[in-house]
């Protein structure tokens, strides 16, 4: 619960009771608001906790150390000070009793007492019952708790208090798509779009919820129009997500209305980006290459050159067409860190290039790489070490990677194999243990992956199984293969590696080296299955390359 929103509504509160206490008590809360402005907490509370000891029965004092508690995750302590907020706060200070009733309403569901938390929402509401953002956050309350019944009165509330509020309609339909009423829904969305000023965010995003609704409705032309409409005003992650399932439902058509757009206004980058995003999801690798190049030169964000090169290295198979175009992007800027991490994927996919490979990861960790690029970097050169046979390094790498990103709970697994490896029980067993610990720390699932490294070779087997519903990609089926090779399942490997090719997966640099794949090395179905796609995609690279502008 980070940065809470009570310092910006205490700074609207706290002059009037400044002026009403205008004594040597209050300018410990003077000096604390302007800490906390800093983001200087603990000197903050340090100056708060003075002030509780003049006046222990200071109402602002307890509500500003609740709200620094909890944006420091003291919850214990964010509870015992809010209760006293409530307890000494004068009647007469709604806004302040607002923002506490709201507090703890914060603090209870963060304790996942979901009914605590909706009376003290409840209890915010009565103290500034025409504040909209109380209603909308009742109704979200009331659905995460499935009581759709009292989800519905609030929002109905809301609607009656503020029948020109596009959010309140927004609420309504989200109410009605709950019940399955799409065309209600629909027309709650319609009804909010005429109050939406022309070419706003707030247009398109109701155009892209009215969008979402037309799918749900089994409506996807409807859908895919509103989309449309809807990325004319501002792009939105979520536009790609529908587009991609509008893709699987209606392909032919999408395809159509994004060429028509592109045609009717050639100057408009997203439809190029949108163009860009439908090839990937379709596997078509070599048109979402062909659309990229020619969005380049008018593409400003360095995003795509990577999400180029991503293609151009693991769907088409050309490392030197990657190599080329990342080394371009750093004639552009030389102090890109992820540019850098690309390069060194790309050398660490050719064992020969390890030099070069470790100096783009001292680049990288020279231009000040966030945190989980640090992990990106330390995990690539662990990787390397591994295939080196360099266990120990690659060990400590792999810790570092932890640290700098602990939500990577795959990796411990990885450190255990490496411990295995050195004939370290102890320690892996250690390492395997944190692993599970951290998967059930966050309500994970172990993967396949993980059962293989457990050597649970049939629960391995079940997890390889759904591997691809959840996400039918080539790099999945890559993956399938990998883990059927490893627990002894050859003929179903093979299988998932000709589907992983067919699809699109091309890194045959990466598939020579792969020390999963090990046990189908000497099979001649292996080596005539490799050859035969190596053959046809080298003729579909020189294809490529031909037409395309690579100066």
């Amino acid at each position: 619960m980070k940065k809470i929103f009570l310092i910006i509504l205490l700074c609207l509160s706290l002059p009037s009771f400044i002026k009403a206490e205008s004594t040597k008590d209050s300018y410990y809360v003077r000096v604390a608001l302007e800490l906390m402005r800093s983001n200087e907490e603990k000197a903050a509370l340090q100056n708060l906790f003075k002030e509780l000891e003049n006046n222990p029965t200071n109402g602002f004092a307890h509500l500003l150390i609740a709200s620094i508690c909890c944006d420091m995750d003291s919850y214990g302590y964010g509870l015992e000070h809010a209760l006293s907020a409530l307890k000494y706060l004068p009647k007469s200070e709604h806004v302040a009793r607002e923002a506490m009733y709201n507090l703890l309403s914060r603090l209870y569901l963060q304790a996942k007492d979901t009914t605590l938390a909706l009376q003290y929402r409840e209890l915010a509401r009565k103290e500034l019952p025409k504040k909209e953002r109380n209603y909308f956050w009742l109704v979200d309350l009331n659905m995460d708790k499935c009581d759709t019944i009292e989800a519905t009165r609030y929002a109905q509330m809301y609607l009656k208090l503020l029948p020109d509020s596009i959010d309140a309609h927004l609420t309504m339909a989200n109410i009605q798509s709950a019940y399955k009423r799409y065309d209600e829904a629909i027309d709650y969305c319609s009804k909010a779009l005429r109050m939406a000023k022309p070419n706003s965010k707030d247009m398109s995003r109701v155009l892209l919820r009215r969008a979402l609704l037309f799918e749900r409705a089994k409506r996807p032309s409807e859908a895919l129009t509103g989309l449309m409409q809807a990325t004319r005003i501002s792009i939105w992650n979520q536009t790609e997500t529908l587009l991609y399932r509008l893709a699987d439902t209606i392909p032919d058509e999408v395809l159509d209305t994004l060429l028509a757009a592109k045609r009717a206004e050639p100057d408009q980058i997203y439809w190029d980006v949108l163009l860009f995003d439908f090839y990937q999801e379709r596997n078509e690798y070599e048109k979402a290459v062909l659309t990229g190049y020619e969005l380049l030169p008018k593409y400003n964000n360095n995003s795509l050159v990577y999400e180029l090169a991503s293609i151009l290295e693991l769907n088409i198979g050309d490392l030197d067409l990657a190599e080329k175009l990342l080394l371009k992007q750093l004639d552009t800027d030389s102090t890109s860190a992820m540019t850098y991490i690309n390069l060194q994927e790309l050398y660490s996919e050719r064992n020969c290039r390890y030099a070069e490979s470790l100096e783009m990861a001292e680049k990288a960790l020279s231009f000040s790489p966030t945190d989980h690029q640090k992990t990106i970097i330390y995990q690539l050169r662990g990787r390397m070490q591994e295939q080196r046979h360099e266990y120990q390094a690659a060990i400590n790498d792999f810790i570092i990677s932890m640290i700098a990103y602990p939500d990577d709970c795959e990796i411990w697994f990885s450190i255990g194999k490496l411990y295995g490896l050195l004939n370290d029980k102890e320690k892996q067993q250690a390492a395997f243990e944190q692993g599970r610990k951290a998967y059930a720390l966050r309500g994970y699932e172990l993967s396949a992956g993980n059962y293989v490294a457990l050597g649970d070779t049939a629960a391995a087997y079940e997890a390889a199984k759904t591997m691809v519903k959840k996400e039918n990609s080539p790099t999945q089926h890559y993956n399938k293969a990998c883990i059927y090779a490893q627990i002894g399942h050859y003929t179903e490997a093979l299988q998932e590696l000709r589907i992983a090719i067919e699809y699109g997966f091309r890194c045959f640099n990466h598939i020579e080296w792969d020390s999963d794949l090990d046990n189908l090395r000497g099979m001649p179905e292996y080596i005539t299955l490799i050859n035969e796609y190596k053959q046809i995609n080298e003729q579909q690279k020189q294809e490529l390359r031909s037409k395309l502008n690579l100066e």
